[in-house]
């Protein structure tokens, strides 16, 4: 009896100490071959993995006469989007803030961000690849086959990069958890590259290109491997003006000659640049209309300012501004559209007021932003960009990128409240505008950034009907106040003068843009050390506006 119970016992023993070792040292999950178990490897020949990301592109790699060439969309979306690929005209185009290059299918001789060479550019089917060779020149970015010759490993020397030996055999997991899927068994002493920490957990890949976790316990022997030297294009001179940036925009509709000895003009005394509305999307072939003049131009100059002619899109076809700068060659026409009117009438620099962007045409706004920016430059002129303050809705402009792109990067600090707006409120209340600077601060920095200033307000009528509103300018809703004999109070909220009164039923509420509320906007500007003001639009404001103006430094 005793013999079997002891029997009984080592069996049991056994049993338990069985299942300990088969936890301790076999696979919690399953084990899967990555190349078969991720989707972004599906279906193609080759494929690549970009530091720690998988290449979600048909067939991203192929090999041509023994030499590696890589799917343009593939340089796009994961390694730099400075290079553009056309697909529609099949033209690839390469950006820096000096150079612009395109290149074609076919052996293309180029000089561009420091190299110079001749590189093959292949088309096949619907996409074009570019040879290895030149996105290693240019954006440092090594491709070469893993360890075991199934995946293609793209790395980044342009920047350091952390790397670990395994300690001994451990699993790469497709989770930071113990108990997640097994993608690849690393022996110990095997090189890893690691990307972040997550717990007890690091994100890893291997010397084969595997992607996964590793147990940060399993690691040994951390170093860093020094970022690469590579190119460097120097910036063009910040501030080009030399002075704070004191601008009016100067809003036009038809081609005139002004006097600028009447009113409107004679009473700028410090302001000095005018960016007048001259130039605009007409047809789809990216032909500009034209209402410039060169006497504009000279009678700004007898005045010490300098001409910032607005380039914008079409209001009553908003459709022009996808179908224009979607196409390599329409952006390039409207750019030596541009330089030829700017050699014409003399004029200083491009304000580019393109306001209709969508999500889709984030990436061609971007584009034409950079196509631009190193065109106009070369020919001595100054650019500069209008721009929303951040939300969500406009977080597509990607201000950071198109700040790049830009000598002066001027944020539209007013349409807090529109027209379609749901509840009554101000143009732009003080705080919201001093939230718009901060924000844009975070992608735009200060020696770029102009505050933009509206010298126009509403009145909110509700009544009956519901909520609607008028725009008016600060002279017209001067008259209007005064006409009835209202008394505006300060709104504490809103940082602004109120008024709100009752006429035929209705209720009318204004949040007053003044010589307060642009004294205040001016403060913001010298607090956060901007590079100036803009106003919209000159015109609009009262006289004792100048009094606040005249004096900024």
């Amino acid at each position: 009896m005793f013999k079997k119970i002891f029997a009984g016992g080592l069996v049991l023993v056994a049993i338990l100490m069985g299942i300990f070792v088969h936890n301790k040292v076999s696979y919690v999950g399953e084990q899967v071959d990555p190349l078969m178990y991720f989707d972004e490897f599906q279906g193609n020949t080759n494929n690549l993995v970009y530091e720690d990301k998988r290449v979600d592109v048909k067939e991203p790699i192929q090999i041509i006469d023994d030499k590696v060439f890589v799917n343009c969309v593939a340089v796009n979306e994961y390694i730099n989007d400075r290079m553009f690929y056309d697909q529609q005209e099949q033209v690839v185009t390469f950006t820096n803030t000096k150079e612009v290059v395109r290149l074609h299918e076919g052996e293309n001789t180029i000089s561009f961000s420091g190299i110079e060479g001749t590189y093959s550019v292949k088309k096949l089917g619907d996409y074009l690849y570019i040879e290895e060779d030149l996105i290693k020149d240019l954006f440092g970015t090594e491709i070469k086959l893993g360890e075991d010759e199934r995946l293609f490993v793209a790395t980044n020397t342009g920047v350091n990069q952390n790397v670990a030996k395994v300690k001994k055999k451990t699993y790469l997991r497709t989770h930071p958890q113990k108990k997640s899927t097994v993608i690849e068994v690393i022996s110990g002493g095997e090189q890893v590259n690691i990307y972040e920490e997550e717990g007890e957990y690091v994100r890893v890949r291997s010397e084969n290109g595997i992607i996964g976790y590793l147990p940060s316990a399993d690691l040994k022997n951390y170093e860093v491997v020094e970022a690469a030297d590579l190119p460097q294009v120097e910036n063009w001179a910040v501030n080009p003006l030399g002075e704070t940036v004191k601008l009016m925009w100067d809003d036009m509709t038809t081609r005139s000659e002004k006097d600028f000895n009447t009113n409107k003009y004679a009473r700028m005394q410090n302001v000095n640049v005018l960016a007048p509305a001259w130039f605009e999307f007409a047809s789809e072939d990216g032909t500009l209309s034209d209402i410039a003049t060169t006497s504009y131009v000279q009678q700004a100059h007898n005045r010490g300012m300098q001409v910032w002619a607005i380039l914008r899109h079409n209001f009553s076809e908003p459709q022009l501004t996808e179908e224009i700068l979607s196409s390599t060659t329409k952006r390039q026409y409207v750019i030596d559209q541009l330089i030829g009117y700017a050699k014409q009438y003399g004029f200083d620099g491009v304000n580019v007021d393109i306001e209709n962007i969508q999500n889709e045409t984030s990436d061609v706004w971007v584009e034409f932003m950079r196509e631009l920016y190193p065109q106009l430059k070369a020919e001595g002129l100054i650019v500069s960009v209008d721009v929303y303050t951040p939300s969500s809705w406009s977080d597509h402009y990607e201000r950071e990128k198109v700040g790049e792109s830009s000598d002066y990067f001027i944020v539209m600090a007013y349409d807090q409240h529109w027209s379609g707006s749901e509840n009554a409120g101000s143009v732009a209340d003080i705080t919201w505008t001093e939230e718009g600077i901060v924000a844009t601060l975070e992608e735009v920095p200060s020696e770029k950034l102009v505050l933009g200033i509206p010298f126009y307000t509403r009145r909110w009528k509700e009544d009956a009907q519901g909520l609607s509103s008028k725009s008016y300018s600060m002279s017209s809703m001067k008259e209007l106040i005064d006409s009835l004999n209202v008394v505006p109070i300060y709104d504490e909220t809103s940082g602004q003068n109120y008024v709100e009164y009752i006429k035929e039923g209705a209720t009318y509420k204004v949040w007053l843009e003044d010589a307060l509320s642009v004294q205040k906007r001016i403060d913001l500007m010298e607090k956060y050390n901007l590079a100036g003001y803009g106003a919209w639009r000159l015109g609009y404001e009262t006289s004792d506006i100048w009094d606040i103006l005249n004096k900024v430094e």
